[in-house]
């Protein structure tokens, strides 16, 4: 054991001799034939001038093979860094005191300019709770070139109505969806703008509106003996209700009696339950409809006085209450509507009043009233917006109005996509002549 120590002991000098040698030589480079200053300085990964400047001994710009270069140690250099800047983080505001709103319309249209009257009110409402509003109206026509000329002016806007046309509302839609824009379209009830988060269809497609009203019938009416009218001459909307309350019933109770609009007595006797209540739709929402089917109801309960009878309509049937009030109270009506305008109401006539005293021009006498729809939307968003800020798409089923026509409740279509109105209410025109509302 001590012959091997001493044997180490005497060896280990020329081992770290031999080490440097071969640390030495793997700093070494022998020239093989054809090689060339910048081949050898390039496999090495060093520069041509740093490899001259170790081998000053070797003049010769043409290698010769076996020649041994010294190679110099290699520099580590760094990619500069480029500082990139952070986003400055979003605050989110929970309340807005200055908002900028545009308005897109086809202003020859008179009802249109009405609208946008009725909108103009509700923003001096919206001024006077200390909101400052910076309003941009552009009239834009119907057609896609005419809205071209206004698409790089909608920068850095809160919130945008209109427009009214098919043709314009894509090129808007995606100008409003990179700017972070709410899109309210007051007039559209179509299915083409779905994958846009921002935009709001105050006219939700009927097939939304049905369905939410007949869940909300079913909660109340659901024992009722229900009887489809078919006309002959369906068109959408009423096919849309009559298909949404077939399926509804076929869940719960059955499906409802058919009955055809000129069939006989015997028909009409067959289709309706003497012993529960009458419930009854025709599938054409037209109030020429309406009329010809009171002919026939009238002319039924004159033979069958024990049968109660009642008729689910549509918002349509609203613009001849004036002339039908009778016969709507007579047969127990329940109208399916987003909206309900009182001209009665004390509210109502002071509306009224402040629109023509504002404008020097009579009130339009249309179903829906525009003004109305103008201040109504107007208001809900603006002085939404203005109280919620940056939450109002989580909160504003928060928000309380009592409109003057036209109520509220907007819900995603589904998950990242466009919101629409499902607000239903019924408007009940009872037989003891009284109007109630069933919200």
């Amino acid at each position: 054991m001590k012959r091997i120590l001493i044997l180490l002991y005497c060896l280990w000098p020329m081992l770290l001799f031999g080490q440097g040698i071969l640390s030495t030589l793997e700093d070494m480079h022998s020239v093989e034939k054809g090689e060339t200053w910048e081949s050898i300085a390039a496999s090495h990964g060093v520069s041509v001038l740093d490899l001259q400047a170790a081998n000053p001994d070797v003049v010769t710009k043409k290698l010769k093979k076996g020649t041994l270069l010294i190679l110099p140690k290699k520099t580590i250099s760094f990619e500069p860094v480029t500082e990139v800047p952070a986003k400055p983080l979003r605050v989110i505001r929970t309340s807005v005191s200055d908002l900028k709103v545009g308005v897109l319309l086809p202003l020859t249209d008179k009802n249109m300019v009405e609208f946008y009257r009725g909108l103009l009110m509700a923003a001096d409402s919206v001024r006077k709770a200390g909101v400052n509003l910076d309003i941009h109206a552009w009239d834009c026509g119907s057609t896609s070139a005419q809205i071209e000329p206004f698409l790089p002016r909608l920068t850095d806007f809160d919130i945008i109505f209109g427009p009214t046309a098919a043709t314009q509302m894509s090129a808007v839609a995606e100008v409003c969806k990179e700017q972070g824009t709410r899109l309210v379209l007051p007039f559209w009830n179509g299915q083409t703008l779905l994958d846009y988060p921002l935009v709001y269809n105050a006219d939700a497609p009927s097939t939304v509106f049905f369905e939410a009203a007949v869940k909300k019938m079913m909660s109340y009416y659901a024992d009722k003996n229900y009887v489809i009218v078919q006309s002959g001459n369906p068109d959408n909307r009423g096919k849309i209700l009559a298909e949404a309350l077939i399926q509804s019933l076929a869940e719960r109770t059955g499906t409802p009696k058919m009955l055809n609009l000129e069939g006989d007595d015997f028909a009409y006797e067959s289709a309706f339950n003497q012993f529960r209540d009458n419930v009854i739709l025709i599938d054409n929402s037209s109030v020429a409809s309406l009329k010809s089917l009171l002919t026939h109801l009238k002319a039924f309960r004159q033979k069958h006085l024990q049968y109660s009878l009642s008729l689910l309509g549509y918002a349509e049937w609203q613009a001849e209450t004036t002339n039908l009030l009778d016969d709507l109270f007579a047969f127990d009506t329940y109208i399916i509507s987003p909206y309900f305008y009182n001209e009665l109401d004390a509210r109502s006539k002071a509306f009224k009043r402040s629109y023509e005293r504002n404008f020097r021009a009579r009130i339009g006498q249309n179903a829906p009233r525009y003004a109305e729809l103008g201040f109504d939307l107007g208001y809900y968003f603006m002085s939404g917006l203005s109280k919620l800020g940056d939450t109002f798409e989580q909160m504003q089923g928060s928000l309380t109005q009592e409109p003057y026509q036209n109520w509220f409740q907007f819900e995603r279509t589904a998950s990242g996509m466009s919101f629409s109105n499902s607000y239903v209410q019924f408007i009940h025109f009872t037989p003891e002549n009284r109007i109630e509302l069933i919200r």
